[in-house]
């Protein structure tokens, strides 16, 4: 289970007048696990480290790019978290799924503020009401 849930960075640009269809893409990924000790456990938990980054591309130029990495921690079974990840650098699948959820939840929530701030279109679909 999720414990903790860290971004430690962001970073955000657009380019100045790009042109075409504007298609938006996000992708998460792992890029380290390690066991960590963390003050409010007697247990180590997982640390699992992030990157997840929304591009918007316009015909073949990237129109504009938000990245951000951070970490979340996983308390529960972490020597098979660890384990999978020495292995092939990847999640057993019943941790990946909802670990992936919790990702895209939280960091495309934080991705509309910035888009918003970068006057850029939400990375996610918002409702439309018709009259």
């Amino acid at each position: 289970m999720i414990v903790g849930f860290n971004i430690d960075g962001i970073d955000a640009s657009k380019k100045e007048n790009a042109g075409g269809d504007l298609q938006v893409n996000y992708r998460p990924e792992i890029t380290e696990i390690e066991e960590a000790q963390v003050n409010a456990f007697e247990e180590p938990v997982a640390k699992i480290n992030f990157e997840f980054t929304v591009s918007y591309v316009a015909g073949d130029d990237e129109a504009a790019r938000i990245q951000m990495d951070g970490n979340v921690l996983w308390k529960g079974n972490i020597d098979l978290v660890t384990e999978a990840w020495e292995e092939d650098n990847k999640l057993p699948e019943e941790i990946e799924a909802p670990l992936m959820n919790e990702l895209y939840r939280k960091l495309l929530s934080e991705a509309v503020g910035i888009a918003n701030t970068l006057n850029l279109l939400p990375p996610i679909p918002t409702p439309q009401v018709d009259q």
